[in-house]
């Protein structure tokens, strides 16, 4: 790549923190177990029917596991602990060799003209709601990293605002001056990069798992369900419960009869197609 003048494209994708949790010894010692925190939703939420959320099937299938996580009942502290031990471990193994494609494109003086994107696919819950593990449309579950860097921006600067991972390919394609080949649902977030706070950005996100719909706000997460369990209403108040513990929909219906036209601009008929239809 170095002294070629061709523009290049480079993918590194990194397995960790994914399961099984394992990292250099090193990376370990950088953490005292005994002061890891523990979750601050240590139980299913409020009002929220277990159907939303999993047993923990791919944790609970490493057989040298020291204890099998369920809904019914959380593993010990302890445990609970050491397993989000090995998690930072991972993070901080991967955050190293990051430095190290870094490194080299400074060393090879690619940095100056090099747009560097750091994103990770999806969160996970470290026994948040009881659940190891991701598939879920809750917010541990959505919520993941997102780092831009492109040359010639300001450098350390943080935004709020809520985008999509389906944002970055549109982007990418405005920072290097590229027209895009077709409409696509995700957007540039280059207005962001330019102006962190800019007013007219549209704050909303959309995700869907498990015959499910969620929408997130600056303010709130609603999700529609379309299965037979009730509830399949679920409303979170991201100012007072950033932890999405306790589900308010029934409590404020005046809120959800906001939300639904917000949300319905992100159901693109998934569930009006044959063999997706929704459940009575």
């Amino acid at each position: 790549m170095a002294g070629k003048k061709q523009p290049f494209f480079l993918g590194v994708g990194f397995f960790k923190p994914h399961l099984p949790f394992n990292a250099p010894k090193k990376y370990w010692n950088l953490y005292d177990e005994s002061k890891i925190p523990l979750t601050p939703s240590p139980n299913i939420p409020s009002d929220v029917n277990p159907a939303s959320l999993h047993e923990s099937g791919e944790f609970n299938g490493y057989k040298l596991g020291d204890e099998k996580a369920s809904l019914s009942k959380p593993i010990s502290d302890a445990y609970a602990r050491k397993l989000k031990h090995a998690y930072y471990a991972g993070v901080s193994y991967i955050d190293a060799q990051i430095g190290k494609v870094v490194t080299e494109l400074k060393q090879l003086g690619l940095d100056k003209n090099t747009i560097i994107v750091l994103w990770g696919d999806h969160g996970w819950h470290l026994g948040d709601d009881l659940v190891w593990g991701k598939h879920t449309i809750a917010e541990w579950a959505l919520r993941s990293p997102l780092i831009i860097s492109v040359p010639g921006n300001k450098q350390g600067t943080t935004c709020d605002k809520i985008v999509s991972s389906i944002d970055v390919y549109p982007t990418l394609m405005e920072l290097c001056n590229i027209k895009m080949p077709y409409k696509a649902d995700g957007k540039s977030i280059v207005p962001l990069l330019q102006t962190p706070q800019n007013k007219n950005w549209t704050n909303v996100a959309y995700s869907y798992f498990r015959r499910g719909i969620t929408v997130r706000t600056p303010q709130y997460r609603f999700t529609k369900y379309f299965r037979k369990e009730k509830l399949t209403e679920e409303l979170y108040d991201h100012y007072k419960d950033p932890y999405e513990n306790n589900n308010i929909a029934a409590k404020y219906p005046d809120v959800v009869k906001l939300l639904l036209p917000v949300w319905k601009k992100g159901d693109t008929g998934l569930f009006n197609k044959p063999g997706v239809q929704p459940e009575e």
